[in-house]
């Protein structure tokens, strides 16, 4: 019984030392999208949910300059300090050029600021809206929905000036079942808001678990995020961005 003891005594302290370490950590992920035309090939940084977390440039050592910065929502949340939210957008942009969708927690940090925040740093937000990418070979578009939770997501308007295919990029992956037969130009969704589940115990979670997915015959990817929430530790479900690199498959 003593031992048994001093071993559940031994796992209350050490287990939470242990997801403190792995909220810290970072997996810079590789990943491919294919379009359906002639472009030449573009890469995308995507990074999701960093909330309170500051950017540690000795973690994005690995990242090179990219031809877009996509921020997947959540770049902040209430109580946030300002100075952490100016520096880590500073340190996004000086990678590339960068978009930004809001995610439920950003609104809660205010409207007002943060789009003011945005703009002095030269971030463009897709509220419901899109921007057409010149390939040189064949244009396609990058798409941007508002965060699902606050009802102002609206499809129909982010695509409706689309040209060619569309890379959708939407906070909440379930803004995949919000698509049409008439959207099959939307050749995958960039998501988060998950945190992967942040606290995972084999294959269960609060959450759902990162990686890519099909909803509603779209492909999805779930990113597992940058930050946390609420608490400051992660289980089974390692911080990630990731660099996507856009390419022909004819």
């Amino acid at each position: 019984m003593y031992i048994i003891i001093v071993l559940i005594l031994t796992a209350m302290v050490i287990l939470p030392i242990l997801m403190y370490r792995e909220a810290n950590k970072l997996n810079i992920k590789h990943e491919t999208v294919t379009l359906p035309i002639s472009i030449n090939e573009m890469t995308i940084l995507f990074v999701t949910d960093i909330h309170k977390r500051k950017i540690d440039r000795n973690l994005f050592q690995e990242i090179p300059k990219v031809d877009f910065v996509i921020i997947g929502g959540d770049v902040c949340e209430v109580g946030l300090e300002p100075g952490l939210l100016d520096d880590n957008l500073s340190t996004l942009t000086s990678f590339g050029k960068t978009l930004f969708v809001w995610g439920n927690n950003d609104y809660e940090y205010g409207e007002k600021e943060l789009n003011h925040c945005l703009e002095k740093h030269g971030i463009l937000a897709l509220n419901n809206d899109s921007i057409t990418i010149d390939g040189h070979l064949g244009k396609w578009t990058i798409a941007g929905v508002e965060d699902l939770g606050q009802e102002r997501t609206n499809v129909q308007q982010a695509l409706s000036n689309s040209v060619g295919p569309v890379l959708l990029v939407a906070h909440n992956p379930e803004v995949a079942y919000l698509l049409r037969e008439e959207h099959k130009n939307v050749q995958a969704i960039l998501s988060g808001h998950t945190h992967g589940g942040q606290i995972r115990l084999g294959p269960f979670s609060i959450s759902e678990k990162g990686g890519w997915k099909v909803k509603n015959k779209f492909p999805v990817l779930i990113s597992n995020g940058f930050g946390t929430t609420r608490i400051h530790l992660r289980f089974g479900a390692v911080p990630e961005v990731h660099l996507v690199t856009i390419k022909s498959d004819t």
